[in-house]
């Protein structure tokens, strides 16, 4: 039986079943269950509303007394951190990528409105404060979609080590999302005003991409990852590609 309750499920409000993970047994194991979102004792107690406009929800579902069979056990008691980094790797990825695209994207929009607007007789663009903040934003992209697409590329070879893949998911998730919260600042700095008016795109840059620090592993659990995979393995096996 399942009893307890998970907060911000991702695409809950529309899902048919949801994969938990919860301790089992007097040993309390980590364990991943498949469960139908229509078994007794299932119930979505709450829908928040966040800063960001997520297509489907994040709700909030309590667990009493949910029956789940054997066969809908994944894996095996006890295996549920094991399973989760695999999903977690790929997840990692695929936010240090969307990152780096939106960065690139609310880059490609204040670059433009700098060459455009006009303050004191020139283009904002030709002043030195200005061309700092674009030249770090081209920096701050540049160097984490390499590391991304490293990391990604290592991801697809056999043999790759995945204990050390993991961390550096974790590496190119954390880089790239602290990254592009400074990108989506400096380009709406560069807006002024307007940045902050919600009919420019920068506006929701800047509230979309603050939650990339938090789901999947906040920037604070990100750390702990490489700072363990640092001392366990050295600095050699985050700093070159998998053979």
């Amino acid at each position: 039986m399942l009893n307890g309750e998970k907060w911000f499920v991702t695409c809950g409000d529309i899902a048919d079943f949801l994969l938990v993970q919860a301790d089992a047994g007097p040993e309390r194991q980590p364990t991943l269950f498949f469960v139908d979102r229509a078994a007794p004792g299932v119930e979505m107690t709450r829908v928040p509303h966040f800063m960001h406009s997520a297509v489907n929800g994040h709700p909030e579902f309590t667990f009493t007394d949910v029956f789940v069979a054997d066969e809908d056990v994944l894996g095996g008691v006890g295996n549920g951190y094991e399973l989760t980094k695999e999903w977690f790797t790929d997840e990692r990825l695929m936010i240090a990528a969307r990152t780096v695209g939106a960065a690139e994207r609310a880059l490609q929009l204040a670059r433009d409105w700098a060459v455009e607007r006009e303050q004191f007789g020139a283009p904002i663009a030709s002043y030195q404060l200005i061309q700092g903040m674009l030249a770090d934003c081209a920096v701050d992209i540049a160097v984490n979609r390499a590391y991304t697409h490293q990391v990604a590329w290592e991801a697809d070879q056999p043999g790759t080590d995945r204990k050390t893949l993991h961390a550096k998911a974790s590496t190119a998730k954390l880089a790239a999302s602290e990254a592009a919260g400074r990108v989506a600042d400096r380009c709406l700095q560069i807006f002024g005003g307007r940045g902050y008016d919600r009919t420019y795109p920068v506006e929701r840059m800047y509230r979309e991409l603050r939650v990339d620090r938090i789901w999947e592993g906040t920037s604070e659990i990100q750390r702990l990852i490489i700072a363990n995979e640092l001392i366990k393995r050295g600095t050699r096996a985050l700093a070159l590609p998998t053979p």
